[in-house]
C-alpha cells in the first residue's frame, strides 16, 4: 500500500514536472526574436513581388484568346524551369555569398515580370514565363537555405519554420491582392512592370538587414558538409522521413497550382471580376498566413507526419465543393477553408524537412533545393493535368475529378514509401 501511494506521488510530481516544462517552453518559444523578423521581411517582400504578377496570368492568357488546355501547358513552364534551378543553385549554395547571388535573382525575377508586359502571343510568353521561372527557383532555394543557416541558435525551429512558410502567406495574400486591383483598374501591363520595380524592395532589405543576424550564421559555417556520390544522394533521397517530405510537398502545390490556376479562370466563367478573384486569391493565402505561424503549436502536439497525411484528402475533399456553387461569397467561404487546411500541413511537412533530414548526410542546400523540387514537380503537373481535364469535360470538373484522383494517388504513394521503409 505504501508502495502505490509513493508510486503515485512520484508519478504525480513527474507529470506536473512535465507540464511545467512545456508551458514554459510555450511561453518562451512563441516569441519571435528581432534576428528572425529581419530574416523574415525580404521573403515577404520578395513573394509579393512575385504573386503580384503571377496572379494575372491565367486571366491574362484567357484575355489572349489561348485554349484553356494550352494555358496549363505554358503556366507549367514556369516551374519546369524553376526546377531545372533547384539543384545547381543548392550545391552552390554558401553562407557567405547567399545575399548577393539572392540579389541578383531578384533583379533577373523582375526584369522578366516587366517582359511579361511585351508579350503578345504564346511563343513570346512562353519565353518570359520559362526565364521568369528559372530566376523564381534560384530566389526562392538560396534564400529559404539562407533563412535556416540564419537563424539565432536558440531559436525554435518548429516555431521558425511557421513564421517562414506564414510570411510567405502574407506575401501572396498582399501580392494577389495588389494584382488583382491594378489589374481591374488599370490593365495587365501596368500590373507587370509594376510588379517589376517591386524587386527594389527586398534587394534594400537583404543590404539593410546585413548586421549579423543571429547566431546561426557563425554555427552554419561550422557544420560538417559531406560529398555526397550520385549513388549516395539518391539513397539519401529514398529514405523515408525525406521521401514523405518530399510526397507531401510534391502534393500540396499540384492541388496548389491545379486550384489556383483554375479557380482565376471559374471565377471569370462564373462572371466575377478581376478584383474578386484577386480577393478570393488574397484571401486564401490571408488564412495560410494566420494560421501557418499558429500551426507550428499545432504539429509540435500533433505530430507532423500524422497532419500531412490526413491534411491533403481533406483539402481536396474541401476543393471538390467548388463547382455547387457561384456566387462570389460562397466559393470565397469554401475556398479559404481549404487554404486553412493547407496551412496546417504546409508548416507540418516544413518541420519533417527540419527534423527528419540528416544534415551530415544531406547538405542544407541540398534539402532546401530537393525540397523545393518536389514542390516544382507540382506546380509543373498541377496546371498541365488541370488544363488536361478542363479541356475534355469543363473547367468546374477541374475541382472533382482533378482533387479525388489526386487523393487516391497521395495515398497510394504513402503507402508506398511505407512498405518501402519495412522492408
Amino acid at each position: 500500500m505504501r508502495c502505490n501511494r509513493l508510486f503515485a506521488t512520484v508519478m504525480f510530481l513527474e507529470n506536473k514536472r512535465k507540464d511545467e516544462f512545456w508551458l514554459f517552453e510555450s511561453c518562451h518559444a512563441s516569441t519571435m526574436k528581432l534576428s528572425t523578423l529581419k530574416l523574415l521581411l525580404p521573403a515577404v517582400a520578395i513573394t509579393v513581388q512575385s504573386n503580384s504578377a503571377s496572379t494575372i496570368i491565367p486571366p491574362f492568357l484567357d484575355d489572349m484568346r489561348i485554349p484553356v488546355g494550352l494555358i496549363g501547358t505554358l503556366i507549367s513552364l514556369s516551374p519546369i524551369f524553376a526546377l531545372a534551378s533547384r539543384l545547381p543553385l543548392g550545391m552552390a549554395y554558401n553562407h557567405n555569398r547567399a545575399r548577393m547571388l539572392i540579389a541578383i535573382s531578384v533583379v533577373a525575377m523582375g526584369i522578366t515580370n516587366f517582359a511579361y508586359s511585351f508579350a503578345v502571343d504564346s511563343l513570346t510568353f512562353a519565353i518570359v514565363h520559362a526565364l521568369n521561372g528559372f530566376a523564381y527557383g534560384a530566389v526562392t532555394t538560396l534564400y529559404m537555405a539562407f533563412y535556416v543557416d540564419s537563424l539565432a541558435a536558440d531559436e525554435n525551429r518548429s516555431h521558425a519554420m511557421g513564421y517562414y512558410v506564414g510570411s510567405l502567406a502574407v506575401g501572396y495574400s498582399t501580392g494577389n491582392f495588389v494584382g488583382g486591383f491594378i489589374a481591374d483598374h488599370f490593365g495587365y501591363g501596368l500590373t507587370f512592370q509594376s510588379a517589376a520595380f517591386l524587386s527594389l524592395i527586398p534587394c534594400a532589405l537583404l543590404w539593410l538587414f546585413r548586421s549579423p543576424m543571429g547566431q546561426g550564421a557563425g554555427k552554419a559555417k561550422e557544420k560538417p558538409k559531406v560529398k555526397l556520390t550520385s549513388k549516395e544522394f539518391w539513397r539519401a533521397l529514398l529514405e523515408p522521413g525525406l521521401a514523405t517530405v518530399v510526397v507531401t510537398a510534391l502534393f500540396l502545390n499540384l492541388l496548389h497550382q491545379m486550384s489556383g490556376v483554375f479557380i482565376s479562370l471559374y471565377g471569370l466563367a462564373v462572371g466575377m471580376t478581376l478584383t474578386q478573384i484577386g480577393v478570393i486569391r488574397a484571401a486564401y493565402a490571408g488564412v495560410n498566413a494566420v494560421t501557418r505561424p499558429i500551426s507550428g503549436h499545432i504539429v509540435n502536439k500533433v505530430g507532423h507526419r500524422g497532419l500531412s497525411y490526413g491534411g491533403i484528402p481533406l483539402q481536396c475533399a474541401l476543393l471538390m465543393l467548388i463547382p455547387l456553387f457561384t456566387g462570389f461569397s460562397a466559393i470565397l467561404i469554401v475556398y479559404i477553408t481549404s487554404g486553412l487546411m493547407r496551412a496546417i500541413v504546409i508548416v507540418a511537412n516544413a518541420v519533417g524537412l527540419v527534423q527528419d533530414v540528416d544534415e551530415t548526410k544531406v547538405q542544407r542546400g541540398i534539402a532546401s533545393a530537393v525540397y523545393n523540387s518536389a514542390g516544382d514537380l507540382g506546380n509543373i503537373i498541377g496546371p498541365s493535368l488541370g488544363g488536361l481535364i478542363a479541356q475534355a469535360t469543363g473547367i468546374a470538373s477541374v475541382f472533382v475529378i482533378g482533387s479525388l484522383g489526386s487523393t487516391v494517388l497521395f495515398l497510394l504513394v504513402i503507402f508506398a514509401v511505407h512498405r518501402m521503409a519495412r522492408s
